[in-house]
């Protein structure tokens, strides 16, 4: 049983991702925050519970960049579009993981690689990306002074940690393509 929990989690932040989009829509920031703090704790426990378990699978490794990637995008068009994040940063979050979402499908159909590990930065950034969104929404739900200072210092980090992951995944593509051909 133990070993699904990973999954379920994964599972469930992707049944989630709708409704943080509706809740965005909506203009229901308590809903929206609320179901995004949830979603982004999944992200958090399905990863440390797969290697508490040794539960890690191959599904698990495909699903949860996914799922990260449908949220992320979500939370990113939504602030956006309602006016709460700039439209510069949605693209550069989206832009970021269509690149990598694109090398992955090429890499599939044209290459012998077939797993995608995440790296340390793409992690980072993912947490990143999750905090400014909750920071967003929560400056948006209950404005503060501190609420808006946190949520205008991580604009730039999450910028400079969605670049900089960019990079670094392109730098790994490009590493193991070149051990494919030798």
């Amino acid at each position: 049983m133990k070993r699904h929990v990973p999954n379920a989690l994964t599972l469930l932040r992707a049944v989630l991702t709708p409704a943080v989009g509706y809740f965005l829509a909506a203009d229901d920031l308590a809903a929206a925050l609320a179901l995004l703090a949830v979603a982004a704790a999944t992200d958090a426990a399905d990863g440390f519970l797969a290697r508490r378990w040794d539960a890690a699978s191959p599904l698990g490794a495909y699903l949860d960049p996914i799922a990260d990637k449908l949220l992320a995008a979500t939370v990113f068009i939504g602030l956006a579009a309602a006016g709460r994040l700039p439209w510069w940063l949605a693209g550069l979050v989206l832009g970021r993981d269509l690149l990598i979402v694109g090398f992955a499908a090429w890499a599939l159909g044209r290459t012998r690689i077939r797993k995608f590990p995440p790296s340390g930065w793409g992690k980072l950034s993912t947490i990143l990306q999750f905090s400014l969104g909750l920071a967003s929404l929560l400056d948006a739900a209950a404005p503060a002074g501190w609420s808006r200072r946190l949520m205008e210092a991580l604009i730039p980090m999450t910028a400079a940690g969605t670049v900089w992951s960019g990079f670094h995944y392109g730098w790994l593509a490009i590493r193991r393509l070149g051990q494919q051909a030798d």
